[in-house]
């Protein structure tokens, strides 16, 4: 009996824990809007860039998780401010931070 009760209860827990495991994963937001600001501070390096957004919020993201791909390197975030294109931000929250999973141009 005590055999057959570890057996039923081990798969339990296995389950169980898969299952918290899975509702810790952050969920993946996204906004869009413009880059104001960027904090670079060396060549091709990008730390955090503020995006004002269509409702007029100013949000500041995170980038030092984020690795850029060569269709948005790190160096696409000023050329965005400067021309004032929109951007489309995919991201998670931290704590009190908003880590940057992905960034894509707007008309993609």
């Amino acid at each position: 009996m005590r055999r057959r009760l570890r057996v039923a209860v081990l798969p339990l827990s296995v389950m169980l824990g898969a299952a918290v495991l899975v509702g810790c994963e952050p969920t993946l937001q996204q906004e869009t809007g413009v880059v104001i600001e960027v904090d670079s501070p060396a060549l091709g390096r990008v730390d955090s860039f503020v995006l004002a957004t269509d409702d007029g919020e100013r949000l500041t993201f995170d980038t030092t998780e984020l690795e850029f791909r060569s269709e948005f390197p790190a160096s696409h975030l000023g050329e965005h401010k400067v021309i004032g294109d929109v951007i489309e931000v995919t991201y998670k929250t931290d704590g009190d931070r908003l880590v940057v999973t992905q960034l894509d141009d707007e008309a993609h």
